[in-house]
């Protein structure tokens, strides 16, 4: 393949990798236009399905523990073992929540700060301290106040555990390590979502489904923790995260709203805005409905080029977020302008990402930006299309998503818990490099997680799913 090419292609369909001392092209201050509405739009007929697919070759396991076991508390604070999770309950103020945080996973934060995964990650692929600082402070400045007083309140846990060395900068660089490492260095980012309800699900509630394909050679999985935070004027909410972390990528609520992310490439990114861990933990903090949700993301300001899925299981219902610093493109299920002319297929009462974008909004951006790297005027879209087409369609990405899509339409009213977990482990969903992977039932009020193993490191879906009761702490 023509050099040209590749890299075109490696900027369209997401596998460019920063470099250590690079970061991404940022424009600068940009413009933010208007918030995209939410709008409904006509659901199309699925396909009638036809014989009973076969069982999926892979069965997860579950594992549903009888009780959780205290191992700690400091005031409201508790931490848990729930059979294969470690659960930390946060309560009270910002800063009275961060001080349960630090005093309660006190060596957990030092282990991943000082040799565990911030370490290996980001110290040990070149990336200078005095770049993550920097670029980190930029995104501080678009914090929440509050949450800033919460890393002080874990650095006075730390202290009180007695446990010294970790410093600001190290947890506010945890906050914003997923912008400073958008794509590993040298690899392909992987991740699939999707969100299930109406005619796919045997009650009709919504099951929303996660694999985050990240890195398991890096160790995080060593310092995974479901936090469930119950903030004084705010919705109680969990999250899946890391020690030391005080956000993260994947989560629920107790209003029912459910919200997994993707990595994508965009050429309009930026580090002033708020990271994705932090925006992610303001939607379900802040947020009781869908739109509300939505709102927060589109509000922003964001930073780099993703992609969302947010369902809602009171309604039930789901979007699809489209998302770079600029933009935001909303999608609903059957959503007509999930170009079908580029190969992709929309759902009735079914959202799914994967990590290219699905709309023309992202499309045209890239090939406008990159198109003249291999003779395309980037401009002329109508002449660019069979192009992208042809080549997205041998990527791991559209397979991820066109499998899902095929998957879901021949299992009307049979995607049950089971179901669900089964399409994250097998077919071209299952990587190798799963960090976590969760189904979550909102209505139920029930979470379904599986962590990386550590010694030897596997890849989540491998391991055991957890069962999670929340409805005691939401």
């Amino acid at each position: 393949m023509d050099s040209r090419l590749r890299i075109w292609l490696a900027a369209l369909l997401v596998v460019t990798a920063l470099t250590a001392c690079g970061g991404p092209k940022v424009p600068e201050t940009p413009q933010l236009p208007p918030a995209a509405p939410v709008t409904e739009a006509p659901s199309p007929a699925p396909e009638a399905p036809g014989a009973v697919p076969e069982p999926l070759p892979y069965q997860p396991v579950i594992l549903e523990p009888e009780s959780v076991e205290l191992l700690d508390e400091e005031g409201p604070g508790k931490l848990y073992r729930a059979g294969e999770l470690l659960v930390c309950v946060l309560e009270g103020t910002h800063r009275e929540m961060g001080y349960q945080h630090g005093r309660l996973l006190a060596d957990r934060i030092r282990h991943i700060t000082k040799e565990g995964y911030l370490q290996r990650a980001v110290f040990d692929n070149g990336y200078s301290l005095e770049y993550a600082v920097e670029q980190s402070t930029r995104m501080a400045r678009h914090f929440p106040p509050e949450y800033l007083d919460e890393i002080n309140g874990i650095l006075d846990g730390l202290a009180a555990a007695g446990v010294t060395g970790v410093t600001y900068d190290e947890l506010l660089i945890a906050a914003c390590v997923a912008e400073l490492l958008h794509h590993a260095p040298g690899a392909a980012p992987g991740c699939s979502n999707f969100a299930v309800f109406g005619q796919w699900t045997p009650d009709g509630r919504l099951l929303h489904g996660r694999n985050l394909d990240w890195t398991t050679g890096k160790g995080a999985q060593e310092d995974a923790v479901t936090f469930i935070w119950r903030p004084e004027g705010g919705v109680p909410f969990m999250m899946l995260a890391y020690a030391g972390v005080i956000g993260g990528v994947s989560g629920m609520n107790a209003s029912q709203i459910t919200l997994g992310e993707m990595t994508v490439s965009s050429p309009e990114e930026s580090f002033d805005g708020i990271p994705l861990q932090i925006i992610m933990r303001m939607a379900l903090e802040k947020a009781a409905t869908l739109d509300e949700a939505v709102g927060i993301i589109q509000r922003g300001p964001r930073t780099l080029g993703w992609n969302f899925v947010i369902g809602d299981g009171k309604i039930p219902d789901a979007r699809a977020l489209e998302v770079d610093r600029n933009t935001v493109d909303v999608f609903t299920p059957g959503d007509p302008h999930e170009t079908p002319d580029m190969g992709h297929q929309t759902l009735p009462d079914a959202i799914r990402r994967t990590n290219h974008p699905c709309g023309e909004i992202q499309q045209r951006k890239v090939v406008k930006a990159h198109g003249a790297e291999i003779g395309l005027d980037g401009s002329d879209w109508d002449a660019a299309k069979p192009v992208v087409k042809a080549f997205l369609a041998q990527q791991n990405t559209f397979h991820r998503y066109q499998w899902l899509g095929e998957q879901i339409q021949t299992r009307p009213r049979a995607i049950d818990v089971p179901a669900a977990l089964g399409l994250l482990s097998n077919g071209p969903v299952a990587a190798n490099n799963t960090l976590h992977s969760f189904v979550f039932d909102p209505a139920g009020q029930v979470a379904y997680i599986a962590n990386a193993a550590v010694a030897p490191p596997a890849t989540a879906w491998k391991t055991v799913y957890t069962k999670l009761d929340l409805s005691q702490w939401f």
